[in-house]
């Protein structure tokens, strides 16, 4: 038996992803720990997965409650002194007495942290990568995650993907003052990091080239081409969610066409989202014959249901497996776990990812190019974009596509290759983190 211990980002989108991951783990005997700050208790409990809670000091689980009553400035100007207290606990070596005392054989860890690979190479644990989305790093002629650009092994479209990775450097280099870059660089020196071992040519994070990788989803829903060879996709990471869905949610999910909308776990860090809640709203409007779900967030729910028409339900939170399971279109942002369930249920998908700053524009890029829905325009304030995009996905357009990339989540949903690849680690085995 190994000690694993799981240390993610503290998001929904970064954890739950790795639930089925974790669990497998310990059917096969292994100790799981989940590396969280305390607010994830309950959640952790629920999931039936064990918690070391850690930053008690500076993220105590009543803090984090208290974001959600509190106003944007005031939300922002209090995670803000919270992070800039993480990153001075960090560099004075906090991590280090936490990983100890966890004492893992394994550390895998979120592929956005750079924290975990640094901390734990001088304590000489072994590190291997999860990504919740597609891969971020740099590959010659490949369109960064965080763009939209188009990818093609033609000349002009291997052209535009460097162009997009120079614009990037470019945005770096005058950002290099910011306190991301300035912490990461103080994180480096302080631990003696290998430069190495080490690259700021990652999308949205740096990259670690060394490091073996389990993407956490389908190889299908990559662009056709090769990965390096660290970097290990066909992971299972969508697990069944078992919810209770209420009387009057139940009668809407019996009604067609259902249109689903619902933005994620992010709506009260990022109010541009409320601008596409909106359009929603106007759509269902103008478009009676249509029933709408749409999880509009604790931050704008009361207000989105006041200005709902009829055949619009809107909730703060919606059991979206089982929305999913009788909607004929989703509306999202991009999210990779959305994305995901929606593949499962073969749901067409209509995309915003410009409402995401992060990996959604590469990943609606990828949507776009395996012909499993439609990608919105960024200036498109009207809503007329979206209702034809709607309507286009209504018409059966993607079927086709979606049967054959669902076809392929239910394979990967059903076998255990993150395990056997953990495993692997755990063995010592090397060539998982040989390059292409």
């Amino acid at each position: 038996m190994a000690r694993i211990l799981i240390h993610m980002l503290r998001e929904h989108g970064h954890v739950l992803p790795t639930l089925k991951l974790a669990r497998g783990l310990t059917a096969a005997g292994h100790r799981v720990e989940y590396l969280l700050t305390p607010w994830w208790h309950d959640f952790c409990a629920a999931q039936g997965v064990t918690l070391r809670p850690y930053l008690e000091h500076i993220f105590p689980a009543a803090a984090e409650a208290a974001w959600t009553g509190m106003d944007q400035p005031a939300r922002e100007a209090d995670a803000e002194r919270r992070r800039d207290a993480r990153v001075q606990w960090l560099l004075a070596g906090g991590l280090d007495a936490v990983y100890r005392a966890a004492a893992p054989d394994l550390i895998l860890g979120d592929v956005y942290d750079v924290s975990i690979p640094i901390v734990a190479r001088r304590l000489g644990i072994r590190v291997g990568l999860l990504s919740p989305t597609c891969f971020q790093g740099r590959e010659p002629g490949v369109p960064p995650l965080s763009s939209a650009v188009r990818w093609g092994t033609d000349a002009p479209a291997r052209a535009a993907a460097e162009a997009e990775w120079a614009r990037l450097a470019e945005q770096r280099q005058r950002e290099a003052d910011d306190w991301y870059p300035r912490y990461v660089e103080a994180l480096l020196a302080v631990y003696g990091f290998p430069r190495e071992e080490f690259s700021w040519e990652g999308a949205i994070a740096p990259d670690f080239p060394r490091l073996p990788q389990l993407i956490l989803g389908p190889r299908a829903f990559e662009f056709p081409r090769m990965l390096p060879g660290r970097c290990h996709d066909d992971v299972a990471s969508v697990s069944p969610a078992a919810a209770t869905v209420g009387p009057e949610l139940q009668e809407f999910l019996q009604r067609r066409p259902l249109v689903y909308c619902a933005l994620g776990s992010q709506g009260l860090w990022r109010p541009q989202y409320a601008a596409l809640l909106d359009q929603v709203l106007r759509l269902a409007r103008r478009r009676p014959e249509l029933s709408f779900v749409i999880a509009g967030d604790a931050t704008w729910a009361d207000r989105l249901a006041a200005a709902a028409p009829a055949n619009a339900r809107v909730l703060a939170w919606a059991p979206q497996q089982a929305v999913l399971g009788a909607a004929s279109v989703m509306i999202s942002v991009g999210g990779m776990g959305t994305i995901k369930e929606c593949l499962q249920d073969a749901v067409p998908l209509v995309l915003a990812p410009q409402f995401n700053p992060f990996d959604a524009q590469g990943n609606a890029a990828r949507a776009a190019h395996h012909g499993l829905g439609e990608v919105l325009a960024a200036a498109d304030d009207s809503g007329e974009g979206l209702e034809a995009a709607v309507d286009r996905a209504l018409a059966g357009r993607y079927t086709e596509a979606l049967g054959r990339m669902q076809a392929e989540m239910q394979r990967v949903e059903a076998g255990d290759r993150g395990v056997v690849l953990v495993e692997r680690w755990l063995g010592g085995d090397a060539s998982l983190a040989e390059e292409a």
